[in-house]
């Protein structure tokens, strides 16, 4: 590390890039001056370099009412959908769009997208966005789920068609 005094007394203080890839320190008993960071406040190391992180914006989401735990957020590759317990909404350029109403509620919803193909369900009813048309449906060809995981591109699903054990 160094330190450089300028005149006028300001200074600059460098951390080099071997520093920062030891990251923060393991405990607190470590001694001083030992190469780890004590701190690290709203900066992540990227790129061997101390960078802010991004701002987050906050989703104004009152056209869903139902409780807790709703609205969910999935935020893909492509677009952020926002649910509640029978509703799907796409969020874009500042607000929400509903794309998909259900007949009926289900549990929590789950889901995974291949860009703009999107299947999820909510232990009742299978719903996928269709890549092309971008429309939400119904798909009764493919199974309900409790679980949904994208494991390198194929779809793992938990609980398939299990609508009737109280979910």
């Amino acid at each position: 590390m160094e330190a450089t005094v300028v005149r006028g007394g300001k200074f600059t203080f460098t951390i080099k890039s071997s520093h920062l890839t030891r990251g923060l320190r393991p405990s607190k008993r470590n001694p001083r001056n030992s190469d780890y960071l004590v701190t690290c406040n709203g900066v992540v190391g990227r790129d061997k370099a101390l960078q802010a992180l991004d701002s987050l914006t906050r989703l104004v989401t009152a056209e869903i009412t139902d409780s807790f735990p709703f609205p969910q957020i999935f935020v893909f590759a492509h677009m952020i959908i926002v649910c509640g317990l029978k509703t799907i909404y796409e969020y874009a350029a500042g607000s929400l769009t509903l794309k998909y109403t259900a007949a009926e509620a289900g549990g929590l919803w789950d889901a995974v997208d291949f860009y703009d193909y999107v299947y999820m369900s909510n232990g009742k009813i299978a719903v996928i966005r269709n890549a092309g048309s971008k429309v939400y449906a119904l798909d009764s060809n493919q199974p309900s789920a409790t679980a949904i995981c994208n494991y390198n591109g194929q779809v793992l699903i938990g609980a398939p068609d299990m609508q009737g054990l109280g979910v």
